[in-house]
Order: structure tokens, then C-alpha cells, then sequence
């Protein structure tokens, strides 16, 4: 059995473009894909996704990542279902534990070819380094491993992450600076090694002094 649900296809001709019709220009479609895409949270949720380990993120794991309440997430990730820019998979397979997550959120193949084309995937090491120094609860651990459904093949490939070069490298170094320092936080999550003597309970809210 297949446990990956299927995605969203690339807008055809028998199918409405998300972002307008025959009749609208195509700057405008331009116009209107780019505010879309950069509305404040959708912009988060997308750099969650993007900067994700595994490329599917569940809501639990955007909710502690996006600096906006749940029920905000889950609307705006259904608008972006809406105009195909992402889809929620279902993991079918035996593998997962009882209390593992078995929905999560990613993008669709349209998804992916949008954001290559606005340049979003070109901070893809950036996003995935930052989460990777990120302090996780338990809970956000479990649903980070848990078993995954299978994206579309070139999904997958457009976020794997290429030998990073000397530039990258040196982006990636200022960011994770920038964070240490308080600074250019783009995950609402502290970062990794937090104070010893502040406990976060799952699902609890996470202290001011264990933020910054």
C-alpha cells in the first residue's frame, strides 16, 4: 500500500491557475503569486517547511515554529492547499509508533516550481542549518522522527541540499551568529541548549528568558 498521499498537480490547461485565468496578464499573476507567498504567515510557514529535515512538518511542529496561534496556521495552511502550493500527506505505512503524527504538511511539485521560480529554494541550507540549532521539546523530537510519508520525487530533489559552497557557508555562519546574538530569529523557537534551570513542559507555554 502506498502511504503517501497524492499531490496537487501542476496547473494544466483544463485546470484554473490559482492565481488567475486566461484573461488576467501574466505580471499580474506575477504580481498577485508574490503577495500571496510573502503574506506574514504563509511566508513562516513556508520557511518552516522548507528549512524542515524531513521536508514534512505536522501542525504541532509548525505551531512551535511559527510565531502565530494554531488555528491561524491551520488557515492559512488551507489557503495555501488552495492555490496548490502545498497538500497534507497521510502516512499509511506500519512503522509509525501509536502516538506518532501520521498528517503532515508539504509541498506539492506547483509548490516547489513557484518557489524556484521567486528564489526561495536557494535559502533552503540557511533554513534547514537554523532549524538544525533549534531546541526542541520532547514531543516536537518525536514528531520530527516520525515515519513519513514519500513526497513527489521531484519534491524531494529540489530540497535536498547541495555541497555547500564557500558563500552558503558564510551565510550560514552570519545566521546562526545573528541568532545567538539574539538577532534575525526567523523560527519562533529557542535555540539549541537552553537554560539549564527553565523546564518546558510539551504543549506549554515557553518562557520569555528561554526565547532569547
Amino acid at each position: 500500500m502506498s502511504n503517501s498521499a497524492g499531490s496537487p498537480r501542476n496547473p494544466v490547461d483544463s485546470e484554473a491557475d490559482p492565481f488567475g485565468g486566461d484573461d488576467i496578464l501574466p505580471i499580474e499573476k506575477q504580481r498577485r503569486a508574490h503577495r500571496f507567498l510573502t503574506q506574514e504567515t504563509r511566508y513562516h510557514i513556508i520557511q518552516a517547511v522548507l528549512g524542515h529535515p524531513r521536508y514534512l512538518a505536522t501542525l504541532d511542529e509548525l505551531e512551535y515554529l511559527v510565531p502565530k496561534n494554531r488555528s491561524t496556521i491551520r488557515e492559512h495552511l488551507d489557503r495555501l492547499a488552495e492555490r496548490q502550493v502545498m497538500a497534507k500527506y497521510k502516512y499509511r505505512g506500519d512503522e509509525a509508533e501509536q502516538n506518532d503524527p501520521r498528517e503532515f504538511w508539504g509541498f506539492t511539485s506547483y509548490g516547489i516550481t513557484l518557489l524556484d521560480e521567486y528564489s526561495y529554494l536557494r535559502y533552503v541550507p540557511v533554513l534547514r542549518a537554523l532549524q538544525e540549532n533549534l531546541y526542541l521539546t520532547k514531543k516536537i523530537k518525536r514528531h520530527q522522527d516520525a515515519p513519513r510519508p514519500d513526497l513527489p520525487e521531484d519534491v524531494s530533489e529540489a530540497l535536498k541540499i547541495p555541497e555547500i559552497d564557500d558563500e552558503t557557508e558564510e551565510i550560514i555562519d552570519d545566521a546562526l551568529a545573528a541568532r545567538e546574538h539574539g538577532g534575525g530569529r526567523l523560527f519562533d523557537a529557542p535555540p539549541i541548549e537552553p537554560d539549564e534551570d527553565v523546564e518546558t513542559e510539551d504543549g506549554a507555554d515557553r518562557p520569555l528568558d528561554e526565547l532569547f
